[in-house]
């Protein structure tokens, strides 16, 4: 008797369709204009899509290709806010850039309903139920894809995306992000999403003399990804050092005094943008040049708006101890020692001293003031040596309503006026300028 009553109350367990088949009608409709305009990138008619039937149709998107989600690897400690800003710059790099412009196809449009139909297109259990005519049109659409190399493009469009945006929040002094990658059912959604996981590395550090004085650099280095491992940054000395008879691979170390001196000279730009700058200097591009003392620098460089165009923002001083290259310190752009602003003091007879008293051995100088105005200035760092583009890099992304900063425009203008009109030393212009009451707001 208790048996059967304990039979009788015991739950009985219904599985669950491993994926949900309801899918709403706008759901179809997106997919199936998304569908006409890749087919139309793949050099396809997209009529091919009409012989398909409405129930063929929907068998197509009825389980569909996710965008990526970003987590942190298990046992890897991340911060929330690194996980929501990878998130949101991937997702709008992937609807924001196209594939195929003229057709109005994204790279969203091409990892989520073009790997679908690649998927599905590949599945035995949807081709066997094609007639042969609809067969044939499956096998032109998986030639344009193989053909193409659309599978492959995709998955390096995100990885490259996701590493350069890892590459920019990573810090030689405190953390480097790397990226791991797998594919997970969700079976709640109707679909299949990539799972990008973020992985971390602790900065290596090494002491090392110089002048007599022990100091602490941190590893330059590249995170774990989907197809390298950790990697810590190299340059040959044959790109130092032309000609040289025993080349080999320098690593690539900076101290925390470079990195303090780039925050505070590379000014005015967010720390990301930052971060960027010092990954296209040390990381990629790696442009070597001579400084007015003869010394070898590597640029500081930022992309310009133009594209493919990168032009230097600063120099980073370095020492070589047998196989490392130490990072020291970053030069201003306008530094007596570099090629820069060694034509611009001597031209205007300028010193360390005015160039940091002017606010010149800072980036900001380019945004604050209103160079146009001053023609002495005007005349070297924009018609003689083109430095305009340091402006531009930064009016790129410049609201309207952020105008010069006209107070610090008058004192420099007023300085040079002062120096080329008196027939004075610069020590009493200096202490005029000082003395004087505030300048007006506006000029």
């Amino acid at each position: 008797m208790s048996k059967n009553k304990k039979r009788k109350n015991a739950p009985t367990y219904h599985p669950k369709a491993q994926f949900p088949m309801k899918q709403s009608k706008t759901h179809f409709d997106e997919c199936y204009a998304t569908a006409r305009r890749i087919i139309r990138a793949l050099d396809e008619d997209p009529v091919l899509l009409d012989n398909f039937s409405k129930r063929q149709k929907q068998e197509i998107f009825r389980i569909n290709i996710l965008p990526p989600h970003i987590v942190a690897m298990s046992g890897h400690s991340v911060p929330r806010q690194y996980i929501r800003y990878v998130q949101e710059e991937l997702t709008f790099y992937l609807r924001k850039t196209y594939y195929d412009e003229s057709n109005n196809v994204t790279w969203m449009d091409m990892l989520t309903c073009g790997q679908t139909m690649m998927m599905i297109f590949k599945m035995d259990s949807f081709l066997h139920r094609l007639s042969e005519k609809q067969k044939d049109h499956v096998a032109k659409l998986n030639e344009q894809f193989e053909t193409k190399d659309i599978f492959f493009s995709v998955h390096k469009t995100v990885a490259i995306q996701v590493k350069t945006t890892l590459m920019m929040l990573s810090q030689p002094n405190f953390r480097i992000y790397g990226q791991g990658a797998e594919m997970k059912l969700m079976p709640e959604k109707s679909g299949i999403m990539q799972i990008i996981q973020i992985t971390t590395h602790e900065s290596q550090s090494l002491h090392f003399k110089y002048r007599n004085r022990e100091r602490l650099a941190f590893r330059v280095a590249t995170g774990r990804f989907l197809d390298t491992e950790y990697t810590g940054a190299t340059i040959p000395l044959s790109k130092i050092y032309p000609g040289v008879e025993e080349d080999r691979m320098l690593n690539i170390y900076i101290q925390s005094h470079a990195i303090h001196r780039f925050k505070e000279r590379i000014d005015t730009f967010y720390p990301i943008m930052r971060n960027e700058f010092f990954v296209l200097s040390l990381m990629m591009a790696q442009q070597v040049v001579t400084g007015s003392n003869g010394m070898q620098l590597i640029a500081c460089i930022a992309p310009t708006p133009a594209v493919n165009d990168v032009r230097p923002i600063g120099y980073f001083v370095f020492t070589i101890d047998r196989d490392n290259l130490f990072v020291l310190t970053l030069l201003p752009l306008l530094s007596k020692d570099a090629p820069e602003g060694r034509i611009l003091c001597k031209r205007l007879h300028l010193s360390t001293e005015d160039l940091v008293y002017l606010g010149m051995d800072k980036l900001s100088f380019f945004y604050e003031v209103d160079i146009d105005q001053i023609p002495q200035l005007k005349k070297i760092l924009f018609d003689e040596l083109h430095l305009d583009y340091v402006r531009s890099i930064y009016n790129s992304f410049r609201s309207k309503e952020d105008p010069f900063d006209q107070k610090k425009t008058l004192f420099v203008k007023e300085y040079f006026r002062k120096m080329e009109e008196q027939s004075v030393d610069k020590a009493e212009v200096l202490n005029e300028l000082a003395d004087a009451e505030d300048l007006p707001d506006e000029l």
